[in-house]
């Protein structure tokens, strides 16, 4: 029984921080491809909010955005909690993989 519990926690604690290393990892890759060559495009921000970090707290959150390549919709957080429904913000993305994608900040 103790080997299976060394097994599991090993598998636990490589399952948690390969989660880890793969969330800073993408915004590291995804900073580095906007950097060369960004491609631009208008998007629309839609009724799908996310939470900021202290959100229980302060309740602070801002509205995502969507955009279409080649007929597929691409989301994410606009990080701007002035935006509404409906309006419009210019965003990058990568060429070949537009799920690398931002808001261009004014």
């Amino acid at each position: 029984m103790s080997k299976l519990k060394s097994i599991t926690t090993i598998i636990t604690l490589l399952v948690m921080f390969g989660y880890i290393f793969y969330k800073i990892g993408k915004v590291q890759l995804a900073k580095y491809l906007l950097k060369h060559d960004p491609r631009r495009a208008r998007a629309v921000i839609i009724d799908d909010r996310n939470y900021w970090g202290n959100s229980p707290v302060s309740h602070t959150w801002s509205y995502s955005y969507r955009f279409y390549i080649n007929g597929k919709a691409f989301d994410n957080d606009s990080q701007d909690p002035q935006l509404q429904i409906g309006d419009s913000i210019d965003i990058q993305y990568v060429k070949d993989w537009p799920i690398f994608n931002r808001p261009i900040q004014k």
